[in-house]
């Protein structure tokens, strides 16, 4: 025992093996389409723990882990301390030169990493550990969890996080053992942790609160959901999260709160939140007001404490009954103090503002390194026995009469920056080092809501004067991104005090001045154009705005790119993703992506000059092909597999139909970076509901189906035309609103590719998934294929006519050209699918598919557009059986297929259907449907507004829900000894609303379902 009551009992690793032991089998930690138990997340970490011990590892010792959030992050932290060492957590994101630093400076005797980072980190000064595959440890017995580890006493450290430095350098803060563990006691006491709970790890593996929000749940039996890289900043995709796993705790900055707030439906979304904790900044009480209106039965508190005290010394529970103009932050909480001092450490009376300082259990060891920092901010205390030491905060404070403190501010010059603690000195230091600069500053602009950082800059001559773009490329190669200042100003020279030292007071302030950047300032023409350049000059405070200005480049970083997309889609009513910002930083260029969402741009081009453009892109001259029965054999049971679109619905459920059959190895390829591309998968997988069991031994590759040779190396390329048997080309682009131009290299350019690899090497299978769309069965006039009663048959379509927006068109291209393969005698096949719209198995929907919006849609806004021509609706378990039958032939080789064997839907059996499950739904001509949608942009069918309006006026058939137009004659001989009970009926429906509906992504319906529907 100690003075504060603590005991090994209570350490991290007590308390989480403590839940190994008592439930093994309950859910531990989840990320995209994995999910650990307690057992198997501490045998994964035993075997690590295992393999640091055998490397040195051990009391005293640290190591660094590099990884991204993952499922990997979390086993290494936990094996980590396993060996009693203390772990150094590492950005694979940030410099070099930064990472090299931290590994130096923390003294880490190793580099721990999962395999797909491992190389990338051999510059390090000190091995680096590639991290076993959990599957190698899946099947050894596993000992009782506490003989497992090595046990480091309370007092050793525990993690050593890195915070901004004002020597210039980072620092870093070591953290005991037992200051962790009497924080995760304060956490689980009083946000009531239960093993029913599900949290949400979104915080940054080096940012210290990640050390609370992964290890308060894992020491609670509760189940801890990671959000990957891409999702954590994203607040659309962490309400996505939330709704999706039932979160019931989160931790937020502040401002990340804000902007989860204004995601629309986060009230039902994220109605299975209980308790969120707001920390690392300011909470403002605009904030705190609109959390109780959006989420009136969840819990909020502002949590207060630096690095240094282990993160949460003082708790504020917010009333919603009583709001404060100022928030508190709080009561200092179970083993702390906090004291309220003046410049000569005396006690200032209530009501008096002073620094903040705190003692007790939670304060750190000091500084890694330097003993000189810590002696000066971690003092004796001299108010409480019990608490040998106090840390000198920097933060003002004041004690209202009712004992609650009120933060006042700094008393220093450290900022605080999206949730990071940032000193500006560290900055300046990076500044001088350029060599154009001589002197330089570093503050934050109070003008700007989002506490932008400027950096003011006195040149080193006059000749060569530094700019912004330089410097900020210069910054950014050096420093963590939330360190890069966003404005840039040059002075003759900074104002000095009369100390000599610069006069932080007296620097100008950095204005709305558009910043020199090195391309030309055009004025943007275009309606789109101009109302982007005022959201941008609203979100960045910088006018003029130049059509090719770089976002960035003008000061924007993650947060302001949420905010300006949040303007966007409120503004334009367009659905613009996140990433559209950062990979398309311009005016310019984000103008032409909304563009490209917001209308098909058919018209726009010239119909008989795209004609044109289609037929020449159709030709293809190829060499013979002449398989032998032995090839022909081989490639119907083939020994290697390539997918491509395996992230997509189809591909997706097709790669767990071969899986399960496990006669294959398979290659998938995936859009994205070599070290995503698994997570990806893994991710899109678990997000299309497909669970599958061997995918550790598919072999995934990074590619981009838009680029030459699908975005492979040469080498890999020819590699895999050399193993591969059969290709199950599913991969494309599909947007209805796009142009054909705008889709051609994903859905032409990459068929063409994919076409080429199979006329090299071997010969080898190619199965293209088309769609009944590259037939305009819905325009069809009497006497046509279509109708009048008339069937489209399963051959070639000769002419693109009548295809009249660019998804169809695009892949009527494609298919020509797989006809140009089949009669070069390649062994390939066209499987054209009716409308994928769901699975019998899970119940889960594309979740962008037009079906699901139009339904979804519907039931929120008790209408449907009127669309008289029917469509084939299947399951994805049909299509995936279909594609496998057919492809096990050999007579299917050189001929077309029709997949279509399910329910045809017209918008009155789709009013049928919703009105069984409750929903009052009327079925409305397409314009006075589209004023209804227009009037609520936060409805999931407003983004079909301009692509269901062309649509319904170019179609002029009458069909009806019993009238299937599509011969299918090949697939039923093809699919005769693979029967089942494929039809769609109206039990996926209703399953996709009731799942709506249970999820809070839609309102329970007014009536009652009606029984047996």
């Amino acid at each position: 025992m100690n003075a504060f009551d603590l005991s090994p009992s209570d350490s991290v690793l007590a308390l989480f093996e403590t839940y190994v032991e008592k439930s093994p089998d309950a859910p531990a930690v989840e990320f995209a389409t994995e999910l650990l138990t307690y057992q198997e997340l501490n045998s994964w970490a035993s075997a690590l723990a295992g393999q640091l011990s055998e490397a040195g590892a051990g009391p005293g010792k640290a190591i660094a882990i590099a990884a991204w959030p993952s499922l990997e992050m979390v086993a290494a932290t936990i094996g980590v301390l396993k060996t009693g060492a203390a772990y150094v957590p590492l950005d694979p994101g940030y410099p070099r030169e930064r990472l090299t630093y931290l590994v130096s400076d923390s003294g880490a005797e190793r580099v721990l990493a999962p395999e797909y980072l491992a190389d990338d980190l051999g510059y390090l000064p000190v091995p680096v550990l590639a991290m076993p595959d959990r599957g190698t440890t899946a099947e050894q017995p596993t000992p009782p969890a506490a003989q497992t580890r090595t046990s480091p006493g309370l007092a050793d450290p525990a993690y050593i996080v890195y915070t901004s430095g004002t020597t210039g350098q980072p620092k870093g803060v070591e953290v005991a053992h037992v200051s962790l563990a009497n924080t995760l006691s304060v956490i689980r006491e009083h946000s009531d942790y239960q093993p029913t709970d599900v949290a949400l790890l979104k915080y940054a593996f080096n940012f210290d609160s990640s050390v609370i929000e992964m290890f308060a749940p894992l020491t609670s039996g509760a189940r801890l959901v990671i959000a990957a890289e891409d999702e954590r900043k994203d607040p659309v995709r962490l309400v996505d999260l939330i709704r999706q796993h039932s979160v019931t705790v989160i931790d937020s900055v502040p401002l990340l709160l804000d902007q989860i707030l204004e995601v629309p439906g986060v009230g039902q979304a994220c109605g299975s939140l209980r308790l969120v904790v707001s920390g690392g900044d300011v909470l403002g009480p605009e904030v705190v007001s609109r959390f109780f209106q959006t989420l009136p039965t969840a819990e909020l508190r502002n949590h207060y404490g630096p690095t240094e005290t282990t993160n949460d010394s003082t708790i504020w529970r917010c009333d919603r009954d009583n709001p404060e103009e100022t928030v508190p932050i709080g009561f200092p909480v179970r083993n702390t103090f906090v004291y309220l001092l003046d410049e000569q450490r005396r006690p200032v009376p209530t009501g008096t503002v002073g620094e903040i300082y705190i003692g007790g259990a939670g304060i750190a060891r000091g500084y890694r390194n330097q003993p000189e920092l810590t002696a000066e901010r971690f003092l004796p205390d001299p108010f409480t026995a019990a608490s040998p030491r106090m840390y000198r905060t920097g933060d003002l404070g004041v004690c209202r009469e009712d004992g609650a403190l009120l933060f006042q501010g700094r008393a220093d010059r450290q900022l605080s920056m999206r949730g990071f603690r940032v000193e500006p000195e560290e900055i300046e230091a990076a500044l001088v080092n350029h060599p154009t600069v001589r002197r330089a500053a570093v503050t934050a602009d109070a003008s700007s809501a989002t506490q932008r950082l400027v950096a003011y800059v006195a040149p080193a001559s006059p000749e060569d004067l530094p700019s912004g773009a330089t410097l900020r490329a210069h910054l950014e190669s050096v420093l963590p991104s939330h360190m890069v200042p966003t404005h840039y100003v040059v002075l003759g020279d900074l104002p000095l005090n009369a100390n000599g030292k610069i006069d932080h007071a007296a620097l100008p302030a950095p204005g709305d001045e558009r910043p020199e950047l090195g391309v030309p300032m055009i004025p943007p023409s275009t309606p789109d154009q101009r109302r982007l350049a005022d959201i941008w000059q609203s979100v960045l405070n910088v006018s003029p705005i130049g059509l090719r200005d770089n976002f960035f480049a003008l000061g924007g970083h993650s947060v302001l790119a949420i905010a300006a997309v949040s303007q966007i889609r409120t503004e334009l009513g367009v659905d613009l993703p996140l990433s559209a910002i950062f990979q398309n930083p311009t005016v310019e260029a984000v103008a032409e992506s909304v563009e490209r969402e917001r209308s098909g741009g058919g018209d726009q081009e010239n119909t008989a000059e795209l004609h044109r453009t289609l037929r020449r892109d159709a030709e293809v001259n190829l060499p013979k092909v002449s398989p032998t029965e032995a090839d022909l054999a081989r490639v119907t049971s083939p020994g290697h597999v390539l997918i491509t679109g395996a992230t997509d619905f189809l591909g997706a459920h097709l790669l767990g139909e071969l899986l399960r059959a496990a006669d294959a190895r398979i290659t998938c390829l995936v859009h994205g970076e070599e070290k995503r591309a698994r997570t990806r998968l893994r991710a899109a997988l678990h997000v299309h509901g497909v669970e599958p069991t061997g995918l550790d031994d598919v072999t995934v590759l990074a590619a981009d189906l838009r680029l030459p040779a699908l975005g492979l190396p040469e080498t890999t390329f020819a590699e895999l035309a050399e193993s591969v048997d059969a290709v199950f080309h599913t991969g494309c682009v599909e947007n209805l609103a796009r142009p054909y131009s705008a889709l051609r290299a994903a859905n032409v350019s990459a068929t063409s590719e994919v076409i080429r690899l199979a006329t090299m090497g071997a010969v080898k299978a190619v199965h293209y998934s088309s769609t009944v769309s590259v037939m305009p069965w819905k325009s069809a006039r009497p006497g046509q294929p279509g109708g009048s009663g008339r069937t489209w048959p399963e051959r070639p379509v000769p002419t693109p006519d009548g295809l009249t927006y660019g998804f169809a068109q695009s892949k009527w291209v494609a298919e020509q050209l797989i006809h140009s393969a089949q009669r070069a005698g390649i062994p390939a096949t066209v499987m054209r699918l009716g409308r994928i719209v769901g699975s019998t198995v899970s119940g889960r929907w594309p979740r962008e598919d037009l079906a699901r919006r139009l339904l979804i849609g519907a039931a929120a806004a008790g209408a449907l557009p009127q669309r008289e021509v029917a469509e084939p609706w299947i399951s994805v378990e049909y299509a995936t059986a279909a594609v496998r039958a057919i492809a096990a032939r050999p007579d299917s080789f050189g001929e077309v297929f029709h997949v279509t064997d399910g329910t045809m839907v017209d918008s009155h059996l789709l009013a049928r259907w919703l009105r069984e499950s409750g929903f009052t739904t009327r079925v409305l001509p397409i314009g006075e449907w589209s004023e209804e949608v227009a009037k609520n942009p936060e409805n999931p069918a407003y983004s079909l507004l301009g692509v269901l309006a062309e649509a319904e006026q170019e179609s002029s058939g009458t069909g009806g829900a019993d009238a299937n137009p599509f011969g299918d004659a090949h697939t039923r001989a093809a699919f005769a000894d693979r029967p089942g009970p494929w039809a769609i009926t109206g039990d996926l429906v209703l399953r996709l609303l009731t799942d709506a509906t249970a999820s809070g992504e839609i309102a329970q319906p007014p009536t009652a379902p009606a029984q047996g529907a």
